[in-house]
């Protein structure tokens, strides 16, 4: 069934004519600058009709992208003559037209505008593809009519776009576009269709990233395919054919694993929208967990989190980690990620997830552009810990102290101390214990000291360098003496690291002494290695608690002996069934 598509608004009438007026997409590359310039010029070439990529389309591409006119609704205004001693090229008529936000523009010629023509082209309609002629104008003021409105997402097929509203949307009645009741709405929508493949009920409700994920659970569910039973052999023994009985279940076991593509520029919402997907599967599948949870290294006095939780507090802990205030966002993802999330295609419900993490953009750990901050955790340290904490990791002087934050005070954010709670509390829930914390703040505070480290010209002669050699300050030797300390290592070894250079010729092992420059590089690769280091290490963590309980290891409550020579006996059970969702933030 087809979406219903809005009613398009009634066409503009003009006062003296009484005629309907003829609207056009403008193209920015046909306007003339305001102060006027000759008609004979070369007219840039109209980009709606463009082909290919040339030295002459990037130009136009350059002035298409930086108009806010970008294919809006104009109409013409009149025909304009052209000056005596700038003839334009044989069939243009320059004109006068005005588009729909009121300001007038000088074009070079009426006829390469292209018009609107039908209802579908003033309504922004749902779905571009029911569009009755498919450009990029179209499809641009589909977008546009449909982000007035506040309907953020439009789909394109299978393809659902979206353009980042930079405010919350509430819907009719004051409900939020992501309330509970709303991933509800759309998953009970397809709720009773699960042995139908391709039918697809949310056709009545407006485009969600909740309408993706709930396609992509729905198709990892009807995709199990099983084949005929086995022919029965009467001669084979009960428990072999027991075994076999289980081996050809699971080969039988075909599943189309599904995965999400999340892909757009900085500032376009990728992470919201990764994080807004996983709340949707987790809520919906909630109710088909099992009660019993798996037992790990909790603390006894606290609940363990249920599967859904842990997978959810992922996160924030990863924003923590790996997000950043950028020019065009505040919460910028720098690096990529492909969560796997695992489901019994038996209940439906979710058994395991799994982190993939790639190309973390490490010198954001020491440079930053100006306007820019590095990695949201450094400055929820100094937001959220109390005066006890950063005195003992000595960041008691403030964000200002440390050239790796930029030595500048301005950067923090008024939300930075509620998310340091709630990244401790995700520490909490991935199993982390207190011990375990402090150690990963301390590293935090060590990469900070580290780069406090400076370096100077050594004035000693005694040198075989053909450069200059270099040494550790003494204003920097606390800085130094403390990223040690919190790191574990030995200073005569770490500075023989950064002062010095292995090298081996002839089978000797030679000590080469490095200029400041070479000592600074080392320091800031230094650093680099220990923040990704730890970045890891977490998603590592994140990926042990959020493993499948078929891949835990089995407790085993005996000595080796014991259970070599009296095996505990256990009834069978059989792996459970699953596939898997994957999601791909793209950054």
């Amino acid at each position: 069934m087809a979406p219903k598509r809005p009613s398009a608004p009634a066409r503009t009438v003009d006062l003296v004519t009484g005629k309907a007026k003829v609207e056009y997409y403008f193209d920015p590359t046909l306007a003339l600058p305001p102060d006027g310039e000759s008609f004979g010029d070369t007219p840039a070439k109209s980009s709606i009709k463009r082909k290919g990529s040339t030295e002459d389309g990037a130009a136009d591409d350059s002035v298409l992208f930086t108009s806010r006119h970008l294919f809006m609704p104009c109409t013409i205004v009149k025909d304009i003559e052209t000056e005596e001693d700038g003839d334009g090229s044989p069939g243009e008529v320059p004109a006068l037209v005005k588009t729909s936000d009121g300001q007038l523009h000088r074009i070079r010629d009426r006829n390469k505008l292209v018009p609107l023509t039908a209802p579908e082209d003033y309504a922004g309609i749902p779905d571009v593809l029911h569009l009755p002629n498919v450009t990029e104008a179209s499809l641009l003021q589909a977008l546009r009519v449909r982000y007035k409105r506040d309907e953020i997402y439009t789909s394109a097929g299978p393809i659902l776009m979206s353009v980042n509203p930079y405010k919350t949307i509430t819907l009719n009645g004051g409900e939020d576009l992501y309330s509970e009741e709303r991933m509800l709405l759309y998953r009970n929508s397809t709720s009773n269709l699960a042995s139908a493949v391709a039918v697809d009920s949310t056709d009545a409700l407006p485009c969600h990233l909740f309408e993706v994920a709930d396609r992509a659970y729905n198709s990892l569910l009807a995709s199990v395919i099983s084949s005929e039973n086995e022919p029965h052999i009467e001669e084979e023994d009960a428990l072999v054919m027991m075994e076999k009985d289980h081996e050809q279940k699971r080969r039988n076991h075909v599943v189309r694993n599904q995965s999400v593509i999340i892909s757009g520029e900085s500032g376009a919402g990728k992470t919201e929208a990764t994080k807004k997907i996983m709340q949707y599967l987790a809520r919906v599948t909630k109710d088909k967990a099992p009660a019993a949870v798996a037992a790990g290294d909790q603390d006894e006095n606290k609940a363990p989190a249920s599967l859904e939780d842990r997978v959810l507090s992922s996160n924030p802990l990863l924003e923590s980690f790996g997000n950043a205030r950028t020019l065009k966002n505040d919460n910028s993802s720098r690096f990529g990620k492909f969560i796997k999330i695992s489901f019994s295609t038996d209940s439906g419900s979710i058994v395991g997830a799994s982190i993939s993490n790639y190309l973390l953009e490490k010198t954001r750990i020491t440079t930053q552009i100006e306007g820019e901050r590095n990695y949201h955790i450094f400055y929820q340290i100094f937001s959220g810990a109390d005066d006890a904490m950063l005195a003992e990791f000595k960041l008691d002087n403030g964000i200002a102290a440390f050239r790796y934050l930029g030595n500048r005070a301005t950067l923090k954010s008024r939300r930075d101390a509620s998310a340091f709670s709630e990244t401790m509390e995700c520490l909490d829930q991935i199993g982390l214990l207190e011990d375990e914390k402090n150690n990963v703040l301390g590293i935090i505070a060590a990469v900070l000291h580290i780069g406090n480290i400076g370096f100077e010209v050594a004035k000693d002669e005694d040198t075989h360098s053909g450069g200059e050699k270099a040494k550790m300050t003494e204003s920097t030797a606390e800085s130094f003496k403390t990223a040690c300390s919190l790191l574990g290592l030995d200073e005569t070894k770490v500075s023989e690291a950064m002062l010095t250079k292995l090298l081996s010729v002839g089978g000797k092992t030679i000590h080469k002494p490095q200029d400041v420059a070479q000592a600074s590089d080392k320091r800031d690769a230094f650093a680099k290695l220990v923040y990704s280091s730890l970045f890891v290490w977490l998603v590592k963590k994140i990926n042990a608690t959020l493993a499948s309980e078929n891949s835990l290891p089995v407790p085993n409550g005996g000595g080796e002996s014991s259970a070599a020579f009296s095996p505990v006996r256990t009834p069978y059970k059989p792996p459970v069934p699953t596939g898997f969702i994957g999601v791909l933030d793209i950054y």
